[in-house]
């Protein structure tokens, strides 16, 4: 079957995120609680001037940048994004999972692969897949008085053999595995 049309997503469905070694996503990880994924490309130009006119422009590379947003504290998610392992510790009901935030953490490289309903025709989707993340600010958190922890990062991409991102129609609406 052809696709209908244009995607018209709507929220988010999911996000996933893999750890990245030499450009090669490893096993999925859920984001458990996605909240949003937002990115924004941007390129500048530079003009070349002469005879009292613009004579040349050149567009720079495409730049990205975005966030994700969570409504869990999700520890493993976290640990792909940022580094580091989840530990965990005790026995039956005081089990618990520790993450440490290294203050000297080396650079860590992630996907971002975000789905959602497409709108446009029943059960189509569209996905997203930031290629190459590296975390900038965050995670952040705030606990306060009748308020969710929302965990969030800013990150910034480059590409993979001169991609940023693919943006997929799917025909039918698939959660990436």
């Amino acid at each position: 079957m052809a696709l209908a049309g244009n995607p018209i997503p709507r929220g988010i469905g999911d996000i996933k995120v893999a750890l990245l070694t030499a450009d090669t996503p490893g096993a999925n990880v859920d984001v458990f609680g996605a909240k949003s994924l937002a990115w924004d490309v941007e390129s500048t130009s530079d003009q070349q001037t002469g005879d009292n006119s613009v004579i040349a422009v050149v567009r720079n590379p495409k730049t990205l940048t975005g966030s994700i947003t969570m409504g869990s504290v999700c520890l493993t998610a976290l640990a792909v994004m940022v580094g580091g392992a989840v530990v965990p510790s005790g026995t039956g009901s005081t089990e618990l999972n520790t993450l440490d935030e290294s203050s000297t953490a080396g650079v860590v490289y992630f996907q971002a692969t975000g789905t959602t309903n497409s709108q446009s025709a029943s059960g189509e989707g569209y996905q997203a897949v930031l290629k190459k993340l590296l975390v900038v600010s965050g995670p952040n958190e705030e606990m306060a008085i009748d308020a969710w922890d929302e965990p969030s990062l800013d990150f910034e991409g480059i590409s993979i053999s001169g991609v940023l991102l693919s943006r997929i129609h799917q025909e039918t609406y698939t959660v990436a595995a």
